[in-house]
């Protein structure tokens, strides 16, 4: 897994490393992962995104009657824990008692399905409970803590394994509801009425609470240079165009990583110095960051059979029953493929679940890079670790790690068509009314399925951790010209390919991992509806052009339209740009009711191999960046490939280039040992090739790369 102790400055903030702000990851997932907590001892885990280290001070209105524990070590904390106040530490915090009953004298229900022969074809119900937070009788330096149940999982047992059911909570009413189909509802009964204890299910709930905890000093310190010269813009920025930097500079960080003098290597010291700028007392809670964490409280649930129909808690649509009414099968799949027209099995693989009704696993045939959700930047980051902090030699490179997150390439638009398809193509359980809310996608990190990268050299070998549906590589290597490889096919954005292969009991399905900067995966669009205006205020939130190509719109009472003609004429938007759509010319027919959601399908244009110029001029004196530039060849030169060896470190490239890639500047990057004297020159040898791959001629050149930052190629 990626060194959770790695951080760098981002502006004035310092960002751990191994993490991008992505989509908030699933509890049920996210707590089987931590390497150091086994599962069957969690309780308490700090959220997956893990908040920044603010150096600059701000003023925070705090409520009065909220309270955060100080998160003072790293031991499991259990419900009965207690804790220090962030504010006050003569107060005593401790969390609430959590209680579960029935909900309206029920617990559990369900239905036969009959089919157009009115003969009974299935099964579906649910099991629907009420919690509770339930406050503790407190002194006057005692406090509880505020809790907001995130997630509920129903944990069905069924030959010596487990049936995973996800909840739909209600947080006004305090209701739990856990829908069923088929064998599922026969499960659920006799787990709920079952007198043996290990035969029980029961129920994970997830309360997420704010606190503060301590980062570790005994830190690596990343070098990454160019995050504390350019000047990084955020999401809240994109409001004031002024504040947007440079395209070259907004594309050469993170992932292009320049570097100064070994003297101005990050330190305890230069941080402390920042700190002391910006008027912070040092001495006072300087270690402490705000985050989230959840706590994660287990139930068991059962409840008797009653003798008396009118108290029973197992109810169908004629009252309670007492008697059993099923025969259970245990041999039952999970989940089952199919196959919905419009959709290409190429792009996504459709698994229905067969316990839980409307519930779908998704498998995305191609994984890409993902986008930050703050920066909107491709989530990817270099990074030279120069040193750990006061020991070691600041002259050498002792270790290059890539960073990246990927997750499926499947959009907001592509997941509101499926739910249209699956309607209409009769995969809908049940009531249709609402289908677009009742509709649930599941990822394989979800269900835990296991996973394998494959078919490629430097992901494979990477370090791999789940964040929700995404995946984060941590590939960290001391050979330099294999850094230099990595980093040359990103700069020139050719794509890495690998194939990650999922397993989960019946299934076994495979992707295909693309690690490209230019095709990176993520929302850019904001919409703000106003339906007594009838107009759509949209804004690109990017720092790219964009395309838009069609729109999805979705009314209160189930309509939808579709428009894919809207935008033919429609100008691009640039970068921050903002547009005010007028909804009757996007849907003449009008009379759907109130809108309710938007999903656009666009284009992201981006170009970042055009700004090789401002890039090289910020090679270092270990990392260069050099542009090959092909000059107009002769008629019959159909290719042609180079050849380089850095002398210095001896380390050897191939560059290949079609003739309709000629005019596109190729940007090597190769790293050399810091040191006070070294060799500054490249051999490379140039092959050009005919239209039948025939090799034409070769030349063998040197270049000085310390007088030049261009190697021409003529004819």
């Amino acid at each position: 897994m990626p060194d959770l102790n790695t951080f760098k400055l981002e502006g004035t903030k310092l960002v751990p490393t191994n993490r991008f702000n992505l989509e908030p990851a699933k509890p049920s997932a996210s707590f089987t992962v931590a390497p150091s907590v086994k599962v069957a001892d969690f309780k308490v885990i700090e959220h997956p995104v893990i908040h920044s280290i603010n150096i600059r001070p701000e003023i925070i209105l705090i409520p009065l009657d909220i309270y955060f524990p100080l998160i003072e070590n790293d031991t499991v904390i259990n419900e009965n824990s207690t804790f220090k106040d962030y504010n006050n530490p003569d107060i005593t915090l401790f969390f609430p008692e959590i209680e579960l009953t029935p909900n309206n004298n029920t617990v559990f229900y369900y239905e036969n399905v009959l089919d157009k022969s009115g003969n009974k074809s299935g099964l579906l119900g649910y099991v629907t409970l009420k919690y509770n937070i339930k406050n503790k009788q407190v002194s006057s330096n005692q406090r509880n803590i505020a809790l907001n149940l995130r997630e509920a999982i129903l944990n069905l047992k069924v030959n010596g394994d487990l049936v995973r059911i996800n909840g739909v909570i209600n947080t006004l009413t305090k209701e739990i509801q856990f829908d069923l189909k088929d064998e599922a509802v026969k499960i659920a009964y006799f787990n709920l009425i079952s007198q043996i204890e290990s035969a029980k299910c029961n129920i994970d709930l997830f309360f997420d609470f704010k606190g503060y905890s301590k980062y570790r000093r005994n830190l690596l310190f990343a070098r990454d240079i160019s995050l504390i010269n350019t000047k990084m813009a955020i999401k809240s920025d994109l409001v004031a165009p002024k504040t947007l930097s440079t395209k070259a500079n907004l594309i050469s960080s993170p992932l292009l990583v320049k570097a100064g003098p070994a003297k101005s290597m990050i330190s305890s010291k230069s941080i402390t110095e920042i700190q002391r700028e910006n008027n912070i007392d040092t001495s006072i809670q300087a270690e402490l960051v705000k985050s989230t964490f959840l706590l994660k409280v287990n139930k068991t649930v059962g409840y008797a059979v009653s003798k008396e129909p009118a108290t029973s808690l197992y109810k169908t649509a004629d009252g309670g029953f007492i008697v059993n009414p099923f025969n259970l099968n245990e041999d039952f799949s999970q989940f089952k493929q199919i196959f919905v027209a419009g959709i290409n099995f190429s792009k996504l693989s459709i698994y229905k679940s067969m316990v839980q009704p409307n519930t779908f696993l998704l498998i995305s045939k191609m994984y890409s890079l993902s986008k930050d959700l703050d920066t909107l930047k491709p989530c990817i980051s270099t990074i030279f670790h120069a040193y750990e902090d006061g020991v070691g030699s600041s002259e050498e490179i002792s270790k290059i790690s890539f960073q990246f997150a990927i997750g499926p390439n499947l959009s907001e638009f592509d997941l509101a068509k499926l739910k249209i398809a699956l309607l209409n193509n009769n995969f809908i359980d049940g009531d249709t009314t609402d289908y677009f809310n009742k509709v649930q996608f599941l990822f394989p990190n979800d269900i835990e399925a296991e996973y394998e990268v494959s078919g490629n050299y430097f992901l494979q070998k990477s370090d791999i951790n789940v964040d929700g549906k995404h995946f984060l590589f941590n590939l960290s290597t001391e050979n330099l010209a294999e850094a230099s490889i990595m980093i040359n096919a990103l700069n020139n954005t050719i794509s890495q390919f690998a194939n990650i292969n999922f397993k989960h009991k019946e299934i076994k399905d495979t992707s295909v991992i693309e690690l490209n900067i230019e095709k990176t995966i993520g929302e850019i669009i904001a919409a703000s509806i106003d339906n007594d205006l009838k107009k759509i205020q949209i804004k690109n939130q990017s720092f790219s052009s964009c395309r838009l190509n069609s729109i999805l719109l979705v009314y209160n009472q189930n309509g939808t339209y579709f428009n894919s003609t809207f935008f033919n004429s429609f100008p691009q938007l640039i970068s921050n740009d903002s547009k005010v759509l007028d909804s009757a010319a996007l849907n003449p027919s009008s009379a759907s009711g109130n809108l309710e959601n938007v999903f656009f399908d666009f284009e992201n244009i981006e170009n970042i191999s055009s700004e090789f110029n401002q890039i090289v001029s910020q090679s270092t004196d270990y990392n260069r960046y050099i542009q090959i530039e092909i000059k107009k060849q002769a008629a019959a030169t159909s290719k042609i490939t180079v050849e380089l060896t850095v002398l210095e470190s001896g380390s050897k490239f191939s560059i290949e280039r079609l003739k309709s890639e000629f005019s596109t500047p190729i940007l090597f990057n190769f790293i050399v040992k810091n040191t006070g004297v070294n060799s500054t020159l490249i051999s490379y040898k140039t092959n050009y090739f005919d239209k039948n791959d025939n090799l034409v001629k070769s030349k063998n050149e040197v270049f000085d790369f310390s007088t030049s930052s261009k190697i021409t190629i003529i004819k």
